[in-house]
């Protein structure tokens, strides 16, 4: 498998865009690695997780062409993970040629989340609508905690991530050519129900949310010290190995460092930070 880093970002992007902190001010000075979008994954040419706002710019930055994707997995409908002005172009009014049909996986909850967001710029538009569905030649995958699904060579397993309840959002393990990953953003934490089925896993790759560093947990996401947990953890159960690779992603300014420090920090404890247009071959 090749994975490719979209964006790095929590949902405020680094440098935010009024912030004069230490860590934004060198991102705008140094650029490079400390200039992070939005977080988003693509796996070979034709797996996507997160339809985010920054995917058309990091897809010119990286020459990717997002016409080769047949498969989204849509984590949740945050702002910062679902664009839907990207996806309401698949309409033939926005003249777009050739569109071959794609499937979305989600859970129900966030698909009604997608689906209201798709409301603001098609009043119109449903998600539940079988007919709206070919008109934006997509299919719709229902997944759910525990559940996993085939889709061309991947397995999908999903997880729930506990970050937004009212969404039933998901991380996902993507298995493929004998090898699993596991893309763990916008995590609150891994409740029982998910480390029983991590433990069915041995994992390759593995990527975590990062958003705050160690003792600057605002809440909702996970934080340093949280990951060094679950890593510790991991390899205690024997869902990763020495063989394992361990990065982090959605990452915000607050209580990080820039990208030299952490990473840095982070090679002490065993993972690596990830950075946008970072290239993964498994």
């Amino acid at each position: 498998m090749r994975i490719m880093f979209l964006g790095t970002s929590a949902a405020t992007s680094c440098p935010l865009v009024f912030c004069k902190c230490r860590v934004c001010q060198s991102a705008r000075i140094k650029k490079g690695k400390d200039l992070r979008k939005r977080a988003s994954l693509l796996i070979n040419e034709d797996l996507l997780i997160d339809l985010g706002p920054d995917v058309v710019t990091s897809s010119a930055m990286y020459n990717i062409d997002l016409t080769k994707v047949k498969y989204i997995l849509q984590t949740h409908g945050h702002s910062d993970h679902f664009a839907a002005g990207h996806l309401i172009t698949r309409l033939k009014e926005y003249a777009t040629e050739n569109i071959e049909r794609i499937d979305l996986l989600a859970s129900i909850d966030t698909v009604k989340s997608l689906d209201k967001w798709l409301k603001t710029e098609e009043s119109n538009a449903d998600l539940f609508d079988s007919n709206w569905l070919d008109i934006l030649s997509m299919d719709i995958k229902y997944i759910d905690n525990g559940d996993c699904i085939k889709i061309g060579k991947y397995f999908i397993t999903a997880i729930e991530s506990l970050h937004d309840v009212s969404e039933n959002s998901l991380i996902f393990i993507i298995s493929s050519d004998n090898r699993s990953i596991l893309y763990g953003t916008d995590l609150l934490r891994l409740s029982d129900r998910a480390w029983n089925i991590l433990k069915k896993f041995k994992l390759a790759l593995v990527i975590l949310d990062h958003t705050y560093g160690e003792g600057f947990n605002a809440g909702g996401y996970l934080d340093a010290g949280q990951v060094i947990d679950i890593i510790r953890r991991m390899k205690e159960e024997e869902i990763i190995d020495e063989n394992s690779i361990v990065y982090a992603t959605h990452i915000s300014h607050e209580g990080n460092d820039i990208h030299e420090v952490m990473e840095k920090l982070a090679t002490k404890s065993g993972y690596h930070i990830a950075y946008d247009g970072l290239e993964i071959s498994l």
